[in-house]
């Protein structure tokens, strides 16, 4: 029997995490785009086939989300930075078009532009700002309870020059129970950011420095 292209899909993906977690990212790159191809072909289909069943493509849109936030993630491990930038771009316009209630790809694209070259922050301000209201919406609604969307909206009030917000997301980020893990994986974003400001930006770099040392001391005790 003929797996249908969903599951071949799912497969691909499943095996490219575990290229990824053997040290192949070469291989896990290759097959996270076949998958992502898969997934492009998908909604392109509901889009043709059930222009009226918004629910199902939204489905179908999420899934092609997450796995280019995925390959994203792939390629920024390579340091492919250029094609982790265009894999997050492609995920953010899938976010955006169809109104999903997510945030990683928009966060990644700027956060990635910005570790390559930070000066480009004023540049992305216009992006950083509709950013930050977005997922402010969000965090009131649907996303009030995760921990990884009062973190976007954190790392991006930093990034605007918006530091009291900023802490005031990260209150919330701690509310939400993330795990010792997830602490590091927020850590390890905001330590690459203050690196690559302390020259240009250091006034950000010091606002980013801070944040670091309260997560680190929330990190502690939770």
């Amino acid at each position: 029997m003929t797996d249908v292209p969903q599951e071949t899909a799912e497969r691909l993906a499943l095996r490219a995490r575990r290229s990824m977690d053997s040290g192949d990212i070469s291989t896990a790159i290759e097959q996270q785009n076949q998958a992502v191809e898969l997934r492009k072909q998908e909604l392109g289909r509901l889009e043709k086939e059930s222009p009226t069943l918004t629910d199902e493509r939204r489905e179908a849109a999420h899934r092609l989300s997450d796995y280019l936030g995925r390959l994203g993630g792939m390629y920024r491990r390579a340091d492919l930075i250029p094609d982790g930038i265009d894999a997050y771009r492609d995920g953010k316009d899938i976010e955006q078009k169809y109104r999903l209630d997510d945030s990683y790809n928009l966060t990644n694209w700027i956060v990635l532009q910005l570790v390559d070259d930070p000066t480009r922050l004023k540049a992305l301000t216009s992006e950083i700002n509709h950013a930050i209201a977005l997922i402010g919406v969000q965090v009131e609604g649907p996303r009030r309870d995760q921990w990884w969307a009062w973190a976007d909206l954190g790392q991006l009030c930093l990034l605007g020059r918006r530091p009291r917000e900023a802490r005031e997301a990260y209150e919330h980020f701690q509310q939400a129970r993330p795990r010792r893990v997830d602490y590091q994986s927020v850590l390890a974003v905001l330590g690459s950011l203050r690196e690559q400001f302390m020259a240009s930006e250091p006034d950000l770099a010091a606002d980013l420095d801070d944040t670091i040392k309260y997560l680190e001391s929330a990190s502690a005790v939770s």
